[in-house]
């Protein structure tokens, strides 16, 4: 008995010290629980991000950036450690120049003093996979933060914006009402008589889906498969068959009779054709989508965003389908791209998402050093001057959209191009979900039919794993404007998303890994031997005169003014992460600066005679070398060409809205020169009484870091 009961007491207080230890570590495995046997939604998505917030809020902050044309809120949940970070504002007081004493900037968040990685999901409303992705990333990162050191360190310094659902409403329509919507929506009369969103899709047979109707048409290009008759079979434009051909289309009917069907529905515009890089042709006409580059809310919101939140240094798109990922360009070709970017893309980023999908790593890929072997064997066998200028060509499951056979573009507007060259950020596109290779088990589909074979297997798998239940039976039915037919099929919000269960769990897994690969490449920048050393105290300051000859500096006492030390000040700055604080042009564009490091007292007291406040240190490059390139024989990249529409722009507009008048100019800041990792910065500066020093290194999307200085 009495071994018993010390047995039961051990094992009692092995279960209390185990509670002990999930209390100390403030977060249980999984505070808000979260299944993928089907899709959530905009409204599943929304409380479920809400409740996230609000289970975490010391690592989570849930922020609205916008809304729909319907009203529906977009959401960006940001994950980051909310008591460390800081920014520059909160040490440096910001300033108009032109206009002193004007409060109109809000001041930093300090989760936007760390590199930021934004991850988004249905820009198109009926490609929500990605929606899914983004909700299993969340779970990841918020249950993994108390238990997986790797989580908690990218969760500590690292920031990441997790917008779920871009396009509300079209996700909303295409999940909760399940009629499949890719674009936004708008209030608007497209057929133009008079009346608003009058003739959308219909459920005609009123089962709660809108499905497909099919009727026999002697001119149609489809037969009932002899395999499987619930399948329908697209015969090719000149193919000659003996069986009954049908027509199939969309469950719908002419709702407004004006002989159309569908034609004044909901559907507004694309949104990932919205955007404000490359959305003009070549002869400066409208080419992307909208009245102008981000006339729809939801791409307005993102740039906002973007803009707002210039520590961003990865994205990434979620569409579907395919499982491959564009990287850029699609809207101009390869030699726009700087070749160092080219080389982080595809031999880092590129080769790690292959080996995670399982697909084949080229081999210059794996043997960089080789490059110039692999561009002379290209000249022989390729036409594709893009690809025998980087040496390989590029896989099926890492490309780019851009047609490099024809020199063509993609299209028009895109969020990734537009992300890559206007902000700076190592943006991609990843094409969710491949059933050949996301189902595991399936078999291996080869030959002219492979495509029919595929079809009779997801049917099967479906009969299966869900009891026929993503599938709706074709059923009799006389059309009130076709006649007589059959409608069926696939419940559209299947038909090309991950089916639930096991294989979205599988897209889930596999798009985590890589999304946690990228977070680990960004950079870290740190502080390092901070030192401040008195050199001598002195009478007088602001009457001293510096100079230096060589590595000697002589400094002349002038009139007495109160009493001062003479402190020089040196540091090291260093990048230890893996990537540099900018891609290869980052500090070319608009909006983004270099690298800058302060030594910050109070102005009253503080003195600089050698160095001013601030130092720009350029670029802090990473410490993994880069495969495939080299500095020295890289080519200079073409430089963008102002829009000849963007220069007749300016000039109409200056007539109305003058060039404000510069402000006097301030002392040009002193330029620390070198290359690599690190940067040595020094001053010298006069100090009254014991007045603090701190050391402030801001990079814009490398983080921003202070160091008290102990003068010594």
């Amino acid at each position: 008995m009495k071994f018993q009961s010390k047995k039961r007491f051990r094992l009692v207080l092995t279960v209390f010290m185990g509670f002990i230890l999930i209390g100390a570590l403030g977060f249980s495995a999984q505070k808000i629980p979260i299944s993928f046997n089907d899709y959530h939604g905009f409204t599943g998505t929304v409380k479920y991000i809400k409740a996230v917030s609000k289970a975490y809020p010391s690592i989570t902050r849930l922020v609205e950036i916008g809304k729909s044309n319907m009203e529906r809120p977009i959401f960006v949940l940001v994950i980051s450690n909310m008591k460390t970070g800081t920014t520059i504002d909160a040490h440096v007081k910001l300033r108009n120049m032109r206009r002193e004493g004007v409060k109109n900037v809000p001041p930093m968040k300090p989760y936007q003093g760390k590199p930021g990685h934004w991850i988004c999901g249905s820009m198109h409303g009926n490609e929500h996979t990605g929606t899914e992705v983004c909700l299993y990333i969340i779970d990841k990162l918020v249950t993994g933060y108390g238990t997986d050191s790797e989580i908690k360190q990218l969760i500590d310094n690292k920031t990441f914006y997790i917008c779920p659902v871009v396009n509300p409403d079209g996700v909303y329509n295409s999940v909760e009402k399940g009629l499949s919507q890719r674009r936004n929506s708008m209030m608007k009369d497209d057929d133009g008589d008079g009346r608003v969103n009058e003739d959308g899709r219909d459920d005609l047979n009123r089962d709660g889906f809108f499905t497909r109707f099919r009727y026999k048409d002697s001119k149609g290009r489809y037969v009932i498969d002899d395999v499987d008759p619930r399948l329908m079979v697209r015969l090719g434009r000149d193919k000659k068959t003996e069986k009954q051909r049908y027509s199939v289309i969309a469950e719908d009917k002419d709702n407004d009779g004006d002989g159309k069907r569908g034609e004044d529905s909901e559907q507004g515009i694309d949104i990932n054709r919205n955007f404000p890089e490359g959305w003009f042709t070549d002869d400066d006409m409208a080419g992307g989508t909208g009245d102008y580059p981000t006339s729809s809310p939801e791409a307005q919101a993102v740039v906002e965003f973007f803009t707002n939140h210039r520590n961003i240094l990865m994205a990434q798109f979620y569409h579907t389908s395919g499982g491959f990922t564009f990287r850029p360009l699609g809207t101009a070709p390869h030699d726009k791209l700087h070749p160092k970017d080219v080389a982080i893309f595809d031999m880092i980023m590129g080769k790690k998402y292959l080996e995670i999908i399982g697909e084949e790593v080229p081999e210059a890929w794996q043997k960089p050093e080789l490059l110039d072997k692999f561009k002379a064997e290209l000249k022989k066998s390729s036409k594709n001057k893009y690809a025998i200028s980087r040496g390989y060509e590029l896989p099926r499951g890492w490309k780019v959209s851009y047609n490099e056979a024809r020199d063509r573009r993609y299209s028009y507007g895109m969020a990734t191009d537009w992300a890559y060259l206007q902000y700076g950020i190592y943006s991609i596109t990843t094409e969710l979900w491949n059933s050949r290779k996301d189902i595991k088990g399936m078999p291996e589909l080869k030959g002219e039919d492979a495509r029919v074979k595929l079809e009779r297997a997801l049917l099967k798998y479906q009969d299966e794993k869900f009891g026929g239940k993503l599938f709706v039976p074709w059923k009799k039915f006389d059309h009130p404007d076709l006649g007589q037919g059959e409608i069926g099929g696939w419940i559209p919000k299947y038909r090309s998303n991950a089916l639930p269960g096991s294989p979205l769990l599988n897209v889930c897994e596999m798009h985590w890994q890589f999304e946690l690969f990228r977070a680990g490449l960004m950079p870290a920048i740190e502080i390092s031997d901070a030192k401040a050393r008195v050199l001598y105290t002195t009478n007088s300051a602001r009457g001293a005169v510096v100079s230096q000859k060589v590595d000697q500096v002589t400094i002349k006492k002038g009139k007495s003014k109160g009493k001062y030390r003479v402190v020089e000040v040196t540091a090291t700055i260093e990048n230890k992460g893996k990537l540099a604080t900018h891609v290869a042009r980052g500090t070319q564009l608009a909006g983004n600066r270099e690298d800058v490091v302060w030594l910050i007292g109070d102005p009253d007291k503080v003195t600089y005679l050698q160095g001013t406040p601030f130092q720009k240190i350029g670029i802090l490059e990473g410490i993994i070398k880069i495969p495939g390139y080299s500095a020295k024989v890289a080519p200079a990249p073409q430089q963008e060409q102002r829009s000849p529409y963007m220069g007749r722009m300016w000039r109409f507009m200056s007539q109305y809205y003058p060039r404000p008048r510069r402000p006097q100019q301030r002392p040009v800041p002193t330029q620390v020169k070198g290359k690599g990792p690190k940067r040595t910065v020094k001053w010298l500066v006069a100090i009254e009484d014991n007045a603090p020093l701190k050391i402030v290194v801001t990079s814009q999307k490398g983080g921003t870091k202070v160091k008290n200085l102990s003068i010594q």
